[in-house]
């Protein structure tokens, strides 16, 4: 095979695969944007024809032919900041909602409005060629889309519009209500956020600081019109939560009427929990019965 018919060869093969193109399409389904590329097939005739043609030309030396340079360019630089978007997100900033924590890493937690973990994953700068802009995908750690915003430019974000269930005209408000450190974030120090009065549907918490990381806290939890269940825990604040280990005491409590005093019932003393801050709640993990799996208290100023 003459040599300008082998060139002609190998170029029309690279101007075939230099003209692929990439087709990204949005869905409407409930959770997730879907993509799907446009594959180049190459035949088996061409692929034999190239591997002769390179056999019979490249002489049986050293000499290594050249490798082809990539032009693809990653939309996400390696340094891509997520600062401005740490922190703690609710629906038109209302603390009652659904809610989602970005790190300044670009991670991200998704919170239903009850504050059980909805989804976990990352977020990424991207450019979508349906609308020729960048936007800021958010991935499941599966890979798949969970949900996008657009990239207006502006690095601290306050509030962003993310794309909801049904497709881009069906956004959702977000609005960032505290930073990367959640509640301790309003200037009070990170024991100081602890203190108040809290609610989870039946529950009750009251949580009193004593100063010097001392702590105590009760819950009141009612379980029918003349009847409550009560713990009382004193607690140690370690740095990051506050602690009871083995002195937290259970009791059942049950008014015969309104007039007389409640009879008590103790079922522990030994008991051991822990109280977090988690967003702009609190949660309890009762570290003896689990009481407390899935309650994520809320500030209230109503008992």
């Amino acid at each position: 095979m003459k040599k300008t018919t082998i060139i002609a060869l190998l170029l029309s093969v690279t101007a075939l695969l230099s003209g692929c193109g990439h087709d990204e399409s949005d869905s409407s389904s409930s959770s997730a944007i879907s993509k799907k590329d446009t594959a180049v097939e190459v035949t088996e005739t061409e692929t034999e024809a190239i591997t002769e043609t390179e056999a019979s030309t490249v002489p049986a030396t050293t000499e290594k032919p050249t490798e082809a340079v990539s032009t693809t360019v990653d939309p996400t630089p390696a340094d891509e900041d997520y600062t401005g978007f740490a922190g703690y997100w609710y629906i038109n900033g209302d603390p009652d909602t659904a809610s989602f924590h970005i790190t300044s890493d670009g991670k991200f937690t998704a919170y239903y409005a009850s504050g059980y973990e909805e989804a976990k994953g990352y977020i990424k700068r991207e450019l979508d060629t349906a609308i020729n802009n960048y936007v800021y995908y958010m991935y499941l750690d599966s890979g798949e889309v969970y949900s996008k915003f657009a990239d207006d430019g502006e690095n601290e974000k306050t509030d962003i519009y993310i794309c909801g269930a049904t497709g881009d005209t069906d956004l959702v408000h977000f609005v960032k209500l505290f930073g990367e450190g959640g509640l301790g974030d309003d200037g009070r120090a990170p024991d100081e956020v602890f203190e108040g009065k809290w609610n989870c549907e039946r529950a009750n918490l009251t949580i009193e600081n004593n100063g010097e990381g001392i702590f105590h806290a009760t819950i009141k939890w009612g379980s029918s019109a003349s009847s409550h269940v009560e713990w009382d825990y004193p607690l140690i604040f370690d740095g990051e939560k506050l602690v009871c280990e083995g002195t937290g005491t259970k009791t059942y409590v049950e008014y015969a009427d309104a007039e007389s005093e409640p009879s008590k019932t103790v079922e522990y003393t030994n008991g051991s929990a822990e109280f977090r801050i988690e967003g702009a709640g609190i949660v309890w993990d009762d570290l003896s019965e689990n009481s407390g799996a899935g309650m994520v208290f809320k500030q209230t100023t109503d008992f």
